[in-house]
This record gives structure tokens, sequence and C-alpha cells, in this order.
């Protein structure tokens, strides 16, 4: 209830300016960035800023990105809200000593959610995937990870059967 109280008053979770929207899509969505606009291949779309943090000295949160290899970024309002596709339009890239930015890659129309392949590490606490794309490789993984899900979750891929399911 205070939560709620804090974002209706305050609008923490909302986020907009002439590029992007930060929407809340309730439920198990959650928030996500959206192009207010149309931006085009190479186009930078989001300028990432956050708390710069050793990596060695930090456990990370699901919003934090590897910045290089000795710091992670700690993303605030609106980067922490874009969220994870197998088959993203936008890539994570350095562009200051001390920011990134999701740059276009496709052509993203007004209204599309803006979305990167967090490429995350195979681990216990991976949560499945629910980006919807034709790609999708079932954990919010890297694709060489997969397998390494595969084995310790003793799962196959959402959508894929075993053998003995299939009849073959």
């Amino acid at each position: 209830m205070l939560q709620k109280k804090i974002e209706d008053d305050f609008g923490y979770r909302r986020y907009h300016d002439r590029d992007i929207e930060v929407i809340d899509r309730g439920g198990s969505k959650g928030c996500g960035v959206f192009a207010a606009r149309q931006f085009l291949p190479g186009e930078l779309i989001l300028e990432v800023r956050g708390q710069l943090l050793n990596q060695k000295d930090y456990e990370g949160s699901t919003y934090v990105m590897e910045f290089d290899d000795k710091w992670y970024l700690e993303p605030g309002v609106p980067a922490c809200y874009v969220n994870h596709s197998c088959s993203p339009n936008t890539e994570l890239m350095k562009i200051t000593k001390f920011t990134m930015g999701f740059v276009a890659f496709c052509n993203i129309e007004a209204g599309t959610e803006i979305t990167f392949d967090y490429q995350w590490e195979a681990a216990d606490w991976i949560p499945r995937c629910n980006c919807g794309a034709p790609n999708c490789r079932g954990w919010v993984v890297g694709e060489t990870e997969v397998k390494k899900m595969e084995k310790l979750t003793g799962k196959r891929k959402p959508g894929k059967k075993n053998k003995d399911e299939s009849g073959k």
C-alpha cells in the first residue's frame, strides 16, 4: 500500500520525454521502456547513467549491467526498466568514461518496446524468458548458456518436447 501511494504521489515508476516513456503494463509484465517516436538504426535511444560499483565487492541485482572487466553499472530510471528479449532491437554500448547507451540496430517505430539481450550466464536464480520472440531461448541467458541452464534446471527449453513425449 505504501509503495503504491509513493508511486502515485511521486511518479517513481513513471518517466517520459520526447523520445521514450516508461509504461507499467501491470501484473507479471511490469514496467517497460517504449519508443515515443521513431528511431533509426545507429541512433542513441537512451544514455544509461547510474552508480559504478566494483565487481569484486558487489553481488549485483537483476538490473546491474557489466560496464567493463572491473566495474558494474547499476542503472537509474528509466534505463533500469529496459527489458530483455531474445530478439532485441537495441544493443548496449559503453559511450563515455562513466555511461553506457542503448543504440538501435533496426528501425524502431513509436509505441514499440525498447529491448536488449541481457545474455546472463547460467545460474540457479535465472528466470524463464517470456519475451515471446520466435527464437526465444526459454531463459534470460546468452545462447551459449542454454545447455547449462537445461542441466541446472533439469528442464528443456519451453515448447520443446522430449523424445518420449513426442513419440519419436
